[in-house]
């Protein structure tokens, strides 16, 4: 075996290192997977949800917190999504090497698939902990495979697995599947694979209908009016990225291929640009550009074209352009996991380690996962009554009732979000932010505490004081209001 490929993802080992320096330990560059790790844990007890006895669905993907359960009961648990988003960078590149070495020799189809796993933050999204680096390895197999005409049983994993893993995955299986079945030679293949995408998919929503959540995850109803991300989270690369498209797309008509053309270009980017996110620091939108890279390489390579070196650099200098923003967030992996070990984390220690008892958060991931009681998540993800609720902006009257239902008198929030406040709320602390804020790391710069009475201020006063005893920079951070 040709092992040269796997050099492609080196660079991820770096930035781990330099996130393992920044943050004292590897901390992910957002709150996001520790949801996911809090799921698995109380999937691998047998229940779907963050609270014991209550049913959720905070997490975006079908399958990925699924893959973590297994592992919940070991020492190492937090690093498991590490660990499986590496292998699948591993696969990414090697497929992608390996399809490069078909137009240029191996050392700089090494160098080329290395500058583009940094352009399109591969590498960041390893660190993010999140499923899309499993997503991007699955969509490089179908792409690859496709192009190439060599349909094995990589490519039929891949186009099943890949609406599991993100429901956006639906905008490239189906479309590659329903090319197929408009063929002759796998057509009762793709009938299969797609029949068990819908039986799945559709089980699924059945499943979240029958425990009262609605027929999707939360998550994916919380986020529906996202669409577009924060920090770096730009249109360069959707631009960049539509343009190709459109050159695809244009190239295919023109070699008579309306099939492909009309399927595996139009279809999958007329789907994301409607329904698809952008941004959100490097990761909704990765999928998508890979997979019409592929596409246009394999239609590029075959044209006239790539013999003016003036068409191939104005190319180049475009997707560069494009990809500006993703280089960035890779750079910035390392601030914003020190954002999350500074802020999420502290609340997760704090709530675990001091106060110990039921909180309201509008953050949930690792204060769920370290919680021993009750949380309740005040943006939705994993309270459907509270994702139902944020449509009335009476927020002061809904957070109240549903506080007072499950017995909860603190509340960890940022106050920006909800600047209509319960009456009864006494202001208690501030835990500042130190700089750099990276944006998609933290809702905002600074995570205000709240009680709902003097007997609940006072006992989060005491949990605090205890807090800020135990380093330095607790106490530089942590900012106690007058009593």
């Amino acid at each position: 075996m040709n092992w040269l490929p796997l050099l492609a993802a080196a660079p991820v080992v770096l930035l781990a290192a330099q996130v393992h320096l920044t943050c004292g330990g590897i901390v992910y560059s957002l709150d996001d997977p520790y949801i996911h790790l809090a799921l698995a844990k109380h999937i691998a007890l047998g229940h779907y949800g963050i609270n014991a006895g209550e049913f959720a669905a905070p997490s975006s993907s079908i399958l990925w917190p699924f893959l973590l359960a297994p592992f919940a009961a070991t020492p190492a648990f937090e690093l498991v999504p590490l660990v499986l988003n590496t292998a699948a960078l591993l696969v990414t590149v090697w497929w992608i090497q390996r399809r490069l070495e078909t137009w240029m020799a191996p050392p700089w189809a090494l160098l080329a698939t290395t500058a583009l796993a940094f352009a399109l933050n591969l590498y960041g999204l390893v660190l993010s902990g999140m499923e899309h680096s499993l997503q991007v390895a699955l969509v490089v197999i179908v792409g690859i495979s496709l192009v190439r005409g060599r349909l094995a049983w990589p490519f039929w994993l891949a186009v099943t697995l890949l609406p599991l893993v993100r429901y956006e995955g639906m905008a490239i299986s189906l479309a590659a599947l329903g090319y197929l079945v408009l063929g002759r030679e796998h057509r009762l293949h793709a009938i299969a694979s797609g029949a068990i995408i819908c039986a799945i998919v559709g089980g699924f929503s059945l499943f979240l209908h029958g425990l009262g959540l609605g027929w999707l995850p939360s998550s994916v109803m919380a986020k529906t009016s996202l669409a577009g991300g924060g920090f770096l989270g730009n249109l360069q690369l959707q631009l960049a990225v539509s343009t190709l498209a459109v050159l695809a797309f244009g190239l295919l008509l023109r070699e008579g291929q309306y099939r492909e053309a009309i399927l595996l270009v139009a279809l999958p980017t007329l789907l994301h640009l409607t329904f698809g996110k952008h941004g959100w620091f490097g990761r909704y939108h990765i999928y998508f550009a890979v997979w019409i890279l592929i596409l246009f390489a394999a239609v590029y390579a075959r044209s006239a074209l790539p013999r003016s070196m003036a068409l191939n650099a104005l190319l180049a200098a475009g997707f560069a352009w494009g990809a500006a923003g993703d280089m960035g967030v890779t750079l910035a992996t390392a601030a914003s996991a020190r954002n999350v070990h500074d802020q999420q984390k502290q609340m997760a220690l704090i709530v675990r380690d001091h106060l110990d008892e039921p909180v309201a958060v509008n953050d949930i991931g690792i204060v769920a996962l370290y919680a021993r009681r009750y949380v309740l998540d005040l943006y939705g993800l994993a309270s459907y009554e509270a994702l139902m609720s944020r449509s009335d902006p009476a927020t002061e009257v809904w957070v109240k009732r549903l506080m007072q239902r499950h017995r909860v008198e603190q509340a960890i929030v940022y106050a920006k979000w909800f600047e209509r406040r319960p009456a009864d709320w006494i202001h208690v602390a501030t835990l500042h932010l130190p700089a750099p804020w990276v944006v998609d790391a933290a809702g905002d710069d600074k995570v205000d505490f709240y009680a709902t009475g003097p007997e609940a201020a006072a006992r989060l006063r005491r949990a605090l004081g205890a807090y800020r005893k135990g380093s330095a920079q607790a106490a530089m951070m942590l900012e106690m209001m007058p009593p």
